[in-house]
């Protein structure tokens, strides 16, 4: 059976709490390190990703729709100065410690403005033995500043207004105005990563051909990077190898060779499980139900079973077909014909609970923004009420259809095959509402503007998102032809009202200015039912029994985020 693991919130804690973590050694003069001897034998694992990643950085590879996986890779080969772990802690890793307002890195200016500052770790360098210094970051911030590479720019680090570089290990930012998450700067953070990229191999590229920076042979073949693991071998749509770098500032990992499968179909990749061809799943993982089956396959497969936000149907905002979904009457009549308890009790084995919200209510703040929630019990004849209030009547055929007797449908996409869009879109035509459900092409993943224009909804497995609430909620964040169908916010909901709660509560270090302002965004998206959700999703990621120290996917960071200290036994 899966083993359950506790949902731990992420401490808005790493405000206020640094944590330890291994310290180097020295390398020595051929560059390696004698704090993780070799083993005897040669130790080779195989993993897989659900993609076909364009590149080692992640951030490129979100801006192509090449997500699944790619934050895995980018771990592997290149360190941040901090990174969240399995249970949402942040922990240094290039940098010595977490930047809090307790141990002095974290300052809070008297005119409004803070001033972070990171120390790197004595001896880290990059793969080809160039020390890492604070030039690094600064160069990086410089990259998130060029609206020209669009890719590299963020919200988040926008309220930078200066990276200094003191000395060769030090960092300086100076922010505008407080932001609740800045100590995760420059470092993974999904979508909005900006991990540092070497000044000493891109910058001259870079002032050269700026048209041509990002098709660079570096960003595939040529990476170079401070990760646990330097780039062997890369082959496009196939599968990439990556061997131990015996220069890690943490100490050489202890597995000696990995190869990573980009595998599309999510079917393959069981059968490689089955096969014994592969030892682990990275990055996104499988469905609960798909970790179940494979579990009941091949019992000797170890599980760990992380919280990972919950599955939601995304309504379209801009031009929806048919245009009733704009009307948030609709919207919360589909929710009231939803039974979500019955799709917790069949499709999670009743461990979780409806997802009244985006906030999980194992969360510990979940009580206080209780209050603000609008909620949409299961009640079907609430639902036709509503419906027919907007005009519909209900055929013969058991399906609404309006003045011109056409009938009421919606499409439902989704990417995976997962089930609960199939119970989902059941549901709703048990309710008089048709709905066809497409299934994303894999081919199709990658084309954005595709997924940013879907007619209906699109239902997804998406993340606890209370960390960059601007993400999946902003206005400025909607892919349009402008933006080059780049944003996370999937149903392209606009409002200034919203929006500017949004900026509010990312300024807001206190708690108990910060909780009530949080419970009007969820208000406001509850009661305008500008996301629907289903359920709180449990995610397993499934490895081999010879592997340890491996941990399930926390929903801010992968597995791969300690796999220096990765395992054979």
């Amino acid at each position: 059976m899966l083993k359950r693991l506790s949902s731990i919130s992420f401490a808005i804690a790493t405000i206020a709490v640094g944590c330890a973590s291994p310290q180097p050694v020295a390398p020595g003069p051929d560059g390696s390190r004698a704090d993780a001897p070799r083993p005897a034998a040669f130790v080779r694992i195989a993993a897989a990703v659900n993609s076909n990643p364009p590149a080692l950085n992640n951030m490129i590879g979100a801006a192509s729709g090449s997500a699944p996986g790619m934050e895995a890779l980018a771990i592997m080969v290149n360190s941040p100065l901090t990174i969240v772990d399995h249970e949402g802690i942040l922990r240094p890793i290039l940098a010595e410690a977490t930047p809090t307002i307790e141990n002095g890195l974290w300052k809070l200016m008297a005119d409004g403005t803070m001033e972070i500052s990171w120390k790197i770790r004595e001896g880290a360098q990059w793969h080809d033995g160039t020390p890492f210094t604070a030039s690094d970051v600064v160069f990086t911030q410089r990259l998130q500043e060029d609206r020209d590479l669009a890719v590299f720019g963020h919200s988040s680090y926008r309220s930078i207004e200066q990276v200094d570089a003191p000395d060769p290990r030090t960092v300086v930012t100076k922010w505008r105005r407080p932001y609740l998450y800045a100590s995760t700067a420059f470092g993974y953070e999904g979508d909005r990563s900006l991990v540092p990229v070497p000044k000493h191999l891109l910058e001259k590229p870079y002032l050269d051909d700026k048209t041509n920076f990002l098709n660079l042979t570096y960003w595939t073949t040529e990476f170079v990077g401070t990760g646990p693991y330097r780039l062997k071998e890369w082959e496009a749509g196939s599968h990439a190898i990556f061997q131990a770098n015996d220069r890690f500032v943490l100490g050489r990992p202890k597995i000696d060779e990995i190869e990573v499968k980009f595998i599309l179909d999510q079917s393959t990749i069981i059968a490689n499980f089955l096969a014994g061809t592969v030892d682990v799943y990275l990055g996104r993982a499988l469905a609960f139900d798909q970790g179940r089956q494979l579990l009941e396959r091949m019992p000797s497969l170890k599980s760990d079973l992380a919280p990972i936000g919950a599955v939601t149907a995304y309504p379209q905002f801009l031009n929806p077909s048919p245009p009733i979904m704009a009307n948030v009457q609709f919207r919360r009549a589909l929710l009231h014909a939803t039974d979500r308890q019955a799709m917790v009790d069949t499709l999670m084995d009743g461990q979780t609970s409806i997802a009244h919200t985006f906030i999980n209510p194992k969360e510990s703040d979940y009580k206080d923004i209780e209050p603000y929630i609008a909620r949409y019990d299961y009640d079907p004849r609430r639902a036709a009420q509503m419906i027919e209030g907007l005009g519909y009547v209900k055929g013969l055929d058991g399906f609404y259809r309006d003045g011109a007797g056409q009938r009421l449908t919606v499409e439902a996409r989704e990417s995976r095959g997962s089930q609960a869009t199939l119970v989902i879109a059941d549901q709703w035509q048990r309710a008089g509402v048709g709905a066809d459900v497409v299934v994303i092409p894999p081919q199709r993943n990658e084309d954005l503007e595709y997924r940013a224009t879907f007619p209906g909804f699109e239902v997804v497995r998406r993340g606890n998102f209370r960390w960059d609430l601007k993400r999946p909620l902003s206005s400025s964040e909607a892919p349009t032809a402008e933006s080059n169908w780049n944003g996370g916010n999937r149903g392209r909901y606009q409002s200034l009202e919203l929006d500017a709660l949004l900026d509010r509560h990312e300024t807001l270090l206190s708690t108990v200015e910060r909780t009530p302002v949080l419970g009007q965004i969820v208000r406001h998206v509850s009661e305008n039912a500008v996301l629907l959700g289903m359920f709180y999703d449990l995610e397993p990621t499934v490895y081999s029994e010879r592997l340890q120290n491996v941990h399930g996917k926390y929903e801010r960071t992968t597995q791969a985020w300690n796999i220096h200290q990765w395992e054979v036994k």
